[in-house]
């Protein structure tokens, strides 16, 4: 119960923190709470771990977090929005955002393809995704709930494409028509901040992570994840397992975020869910697992897609 009480204290200091700052009482409210959380809660997940990648990705993820959340939108340029916001994650960076519009643009369809195409998913979802970096961090003791080795649902994957449909569509009728007209302004508030970002997102998957685990929006609503991970899944990035060391334990499985089969996979697993948080390389008691962004260099007859459902 005291974890479910927890959660909840932190989606109000949210909330709360939302609306002090959306009717500028006390900007930047959320940044400073934001900023303050991770640093708590990933310097107790730092010594949670013995792998140095993964202390090495809490220290640069909450550092990132750190400038693009606060120091270089508030401080330097003082404006609201983080400059890790992306379509379609945020849909309104592609209209309401300024002089910083070439900035969203190029975050959102060059250098995020590209980082994901290079380094797999982590490079967004582990290392500058706001909420993935909470996953990480504040739901770092939550890592063995919830489902495992099951891959995610096909009804969780049609509705982000869903949730990817319906971002497009308002996304043209912004830029085709006025995004302050009154019933568009209407529809975006309830549609996209009421019901997905503040029900969903914030409410929803901070209360359910000591149930569901710490990344129920990566796994189920993201319509960000599903794009990138489209990418990942033909990118340079693999989780590899070496079957001559791997008994079949299924530690890696049971301590997966994103419900993949890691240990009855492939042993080259390209699969999009893959957010390389090396939790299960650290966990593997044969030392049977590795990460590597050079696919090439993995035989081509040992290299093969998982055929789940998953993306």
């Amino acid at each position: 119960m005291k974890n479910y009480l927890l959660m909840i204290f932190v989606f109000l200091l949210f909330f709360a923190s939302f609306n002090a700052e959306s009717m500028n009482v006390a900007p930047p409210t959320f940044g400073y709470l934001f900023c303050a959380l991770l640093l708590v809660t990933g310097y107790l997940a730092i010594k949670r771990h013995n792998l140095q990648y993964i202390k090495t990705m809490f220290i640069v993820a909450i550092a990132v977090q750190f400038i693009f959340t606060l120091a270089v939108p508030y401080w330097a340029l003082g404006q609201g929005l983080a400059l890790n916001a992306a379509w379609p994650y945020f849909p309104e960076v592609l209209w309401t955002v300024g002089s910083l519009a070439l900035w969203y643009y190029v975050m959102s369809f060059i250098l995020l393809p590209v980082a994901v195409y290079l380094f797999g998913r982590r490079a967004w979802c582990s290392f500058v995704c706001g909420t993935g970096v909470m996953a990480e961090t504040l739901g770092d003791p939550y890592r063995d709930r919830g489902a495992k080795s099951t891959g995610i649902p096909r009804g969780f994957v049609v509705l982000k494409w869903v949730l990817l449909i319906a971002t497009v569509a308002i996304t043209i009728a912004a830029l085709a028509g006025d995004p302050a007209d009154k019933l568009f302004f209407t529809v975006f508030l309830v549609v996209f901040i009421l019901i997905i970002r503040t029900g969903i997102m914030n409410a929803g998957n901070l209360i359910l992570m000591p149930k569901f685990g710490t990344r129920i929006w990566c796994k189920y609503f993201c319509p960000q994840g599903l794009l990138i991970g489209l990418i990942s899944r033909i990118g340079r990035f693999a989780l590899v397992r070496d079957d001559s060391k791997c008994v079949g334990c299924g530690t890696c499985s049971s301590q997966c975020s994103m419900s993949i089969d890691i240990s009855g996979g492939p042993a080259i697993n390209r699969t999009g869910d893959c957010v390389g948080c090396g939790v299960c390389v650290e966990v593997c008691p044969q030392q049977a697992l590795s990460m590597t962004t050079n696919i090439k260099e993995i035989p081509a007859r040992d290299q093969s897609i998982p055929g789940n459902r998953s993306v």
